[in-house]
């Protein structure tokens, strides 16, 4: 009978953050016993409904053991995961270095809001806080019409500590398969912070961030337009999508405005074309256009909400939502990576203790780094792709990345590929020439792992799907990332990452009540790029162990789903759909940003229990008779309360504001951007930022690994230009002579550096 993926992995969660539940969730899904050993129930600070609601997920193949078994449980587990502020864990003996002493040969994740070390270490966090001060929550909603009325805002869900789980599961399986103990320091703020990688580095360049105010250069690629029962997510931006839009709408004469002529055209008259695009989607529903837009393979999606996606087919037909037991029937997400039922842990571990140990699989020990020895074929492109194989990079493996001669990467007309290029060699060839698909299946033939994100049957056609790749090399892994997975009846679906956030409902979560969803940032993307490594780890892992490769199939609309438990339960049980709440919470007050000095500045703060209520009150005048106030009058008199506040903090600096409420005890930051990251002594002295040498010989500040691994990780070298290393690669890897590079050049299937 087969076993799951991490069968004989064992794994101990210590601390409450939700974030170290879903890093465990991570491993307990594909087979790893997972025990927690959690505070008693009176010792628990406060949770909102959504972590509570999440955790009945995130917890449900858990069991929990007793603390007084923590010693010897640390000591027999693989891993151990723990999670809360510094000074916290130091006071229970939970820091890295005084669990060692327990668990010599174990690896250690440790998860804070702000790191285990530098000026920021003891900042107290939450999930708001920890949002805003990683600059993200500037892009999540797009440009908006005016910045002073709609604020920076988080995204819906505790994303801040899913995103942090995530990022420290990935470092956990990359560790374990290394095979070394050693202590991981994950910081949530870097892990956020690590998602817009372009733009998070741009500052490197001499760059300052860009407004949020909306311009028309940035209109026009995806529209949000209004249906009769809802809205629609369209994004018809090649010209033959635009064409095939036309004729969906009945070639409509304004159509034929010469103002519409090109793709730039539009960019910059979004403002006029999108009225003229509404009057035909207002009249239909948006299940209808989103058919026949799809149809025409023009990029398209319905605006679901969390009620919606219940009953879309394709989510049905993966088998992607099952009932969880005790949860009064609601479905909720489980089977991430779209891999056999049998790779799946479905049930709690046996028994409140690890079982009894199995002998060991052998560790791998090819070099001084986890991946140091395997190589990787990637044949992915923008971003959801090279961010996964910038990671496996950074982690020791030779990755090749495959370009087409005559179309590049995206990524090359921008610094995405100066970012997510780095430490890859760089091979174009023409695939759809008989020498140059052969010189890559002989790299396929050589390759651990395959990376693509293609549209659903591209690889197929090109003759390098999986079933090939197999016969090239039996215990190959491909791991695919498409908008909706590889099988079901929408498997073919056109896809961008921003529309799928519509299908999936996260992008109707995020925002104010009352406005129209927006696409946003592309956020799904990154997030694969999290996700991905840590699959093809688990995979390496088990491939070791049993010597059967894997295909993973991982759709960005279950990854949002899969990080968004909490609002699948709530709106099953209330049998509504969720309301945007902004940057409030309906557990805690205050909670809100408020305006700083100048123009779009503001500053988070998060109060949660009555000690930070009452150290608050001491800070901010006017508020010195309020400070017995219990949590229900603060939020009966919320309104007050707000506007008291944001008079306080209106005219002060945001950043030396949060400063002072965090050495007061109060959970508070900067809402950051870009530039505000670039200058935080506090993310230099950890090291985020890396120096690299750009093509112009100067050094350039770029973001670096959303986690602190001694040794662990290599910095990388600049992005290779297109075909950069085609002559490298062809001679030391394919085996070809000279002559036969020349000729693959003179028949036109290398692009780029020329080849001899």
């Amino acid at each position: 009978m087969a076993s799951p993926l991490l069968h004989g992995l064992r794994v101990l969660e210590l601390g409450e953050p939700l974030a170290v539940s879903v890093c465990g969730r991570m491993f307990a899904e594909l087979g790893a016993e997972v025990l927690q050993i959690r505070p008693a129930e009176g010792e628990r600070p406060p949770a909102s409904r959504e972590a509570t609601l999440a955790r009945e997920v995130t917890d449900a193949l858990k069991r929990e053991a007793d603390l007084a078994d923590l010693e010897r449980l640390a000591g027999e587990a693989d891993l151990v995961i723990v999670g809360g502020q510094p000074a916290s864990l130091e006071a229970h003996g939970w820091l890295p270095e005084q669990l060692r002493t327990h668990a010599p040969s174990t690896v250690i994740a440790a998860i804070t809001p702000f790191g285990l070390t530098g000026p920021h270490r003891d900042w107290l966090g939450g999930d708001l806080v920890t949002f805003h001060a990683s600059g993200v929550a500037r892009m999540l909603l797009g440009p908006v019409e005016d910045a002073e009325v709609e604020p920076p805002v988080r995204a819906a869900g505790e994303q801040a500590q899913f995103i942090g789980g995530i990022a420290a599961a990935c470092a956990a399986m990359h560790a374990l398969y290394a095979g070394a103990p050693v202590d991981l320091d994950v910081s949530m703020q870097e892990a956020m912070a690590i998602l817009p990688a372009r733009e998070h580095s741009m500052p490197g360049y001499g760059m300052l961030s860009l407004t949020r105010e909306k311009r028309a250069d940035v209109l026009g690629a995806s529209y949000i337009l209004p249906a009769a029962d809802g809205y629609v997510a369209i994004s018809p931006r090649e010209e033959h999508q635009w064409k095939a839009w036309r004729e969906v709408m009945g070639q409509p004469e304004w159509a034929d405005d010469p103002r519409f002529a090109t793709h730039a055209q539009r960019l910059q008259g979004a403002d006029e074309l999108v009225p003229f695009m509404s009057r035909w989607t207002s009249e239909r529903p948006k299940a209808e256009i989103a058919t026949l837009a799809q149809t025409a393979h023009i990029p398209c999606f319905a605006v679901n909400g969390p009620l919606d996606i219940l009953d879309e087919p394709q989510i049905e037909a993966r088998d992607f939502l099952a009932p969880l037991p005790g949860a009064e029937g609601a479905r909720a997400p489980r089977g991430l990576f779209g891999l056999a039922a049998s790779d799946y842990r479905r049930e709690p571990p046996p028994r409140a203790g690890f079982s009894p140990r199995e002998d060991p699989t052998p560790r791998r020990n090819n070099g001084p780094l986890p991946l140091s020895g395997v190589r990787v074929l990637d044949l992915s492109w923008v971003i959801a792709g090279p961010t996964t194989t910038r990671y496996l990079a950074a982690l020791g493996a030779d990755v090749v990345k495959v370009e087409a001669p005559t179309r590049a990467d995206p990524g090359h007309r921008s610094e995405l590929h100066a970012v997510l290029g780095r430490g890859k060699r760089d091979l174009a060839i023409d695939l759809k020439s008989p020498a140059g698909l052969e010189a890559v299946r002989a790299l396929a033939a050589q390759s651990d792992l395959v990376v693509e994100n293609f549209a659903t049957g591209a690889l197929e056609r090109l003759g390098l799907g999986y079933e090939v790749l197999k016969e090239l090399r039996e215990d190959v892994i491909l791991l695919s990332a498409s908008g909706l997975g590889r099988t079901g009846p929408d498997a073919g679906a056109v896809a961008y990452g921003t529309l799928v956030q519509c299908f999936a409902g996260f992008a109707d979560l995020n925002g104010y009540e009352g406005r129209p969803p927006t696409t946003g940032f592309a956020w799904s993307d990154p997030v694969l790029g999290l996700l991905l490594p840590f699959a093809a780890a688990a995979a390496l892992e088990a491939r070791d162990r049993t010597g059967h490769g894997r295909h993973v199939d991982l759709a960005m609309s279950e990854s949002l789903l899969w990080a968004m438990p909490g609002t699948l339960l709530e709106a099953q049980r209330d049998g509504t759909m969720p309301r945007r709440l902004g940057n409030r919470s309906r557990d805690f007050a205050p909670h809100d940003l408020y305006p700083a000095d100048g123009h779009d500045q503001w500053v988070a703060i998060a109060v949660t229990n009555d000690h930070q209520w009452r150290a608050l009150s001491e800070v901010i005048e006017g508020l010195e008779g309020a400070s017995d106030l219990s949590l229900q009058e603060r939020r009966d008199r919320s309104s007050d309360l707000d506007a008291t506040i944001a008079a306080w903090t209106g005219p002060r600096d945001a950043r030396e504001t949060a400063a002072q409420l965090q050495a007061a005890g109060v959970p508070a930051a900067a809402s950051m951007d870009g530039t505000m990251l670039f200058e935080d002594d506090h993310l230099w002295a950890r090291g985020f930022y890396e120096s690299v040498l750009g093509d112009d010989g100067e050094a350039r500040a770029m973001v670096g690994l959303p986690w602190r691994w001694d040794g662990g990780t290599r910095q990388l070298e600049r992005a290779s230009a297109l075909g950069g290393d085609n002559a490298e690669v062809l001679r030391d890897l394919v085996g070809l002579s000279a002559l036969e590079i020349d000729a693959l050049q003179s028949a036109g299937a290398l692009g780029g550096i020329a080849a001899g």
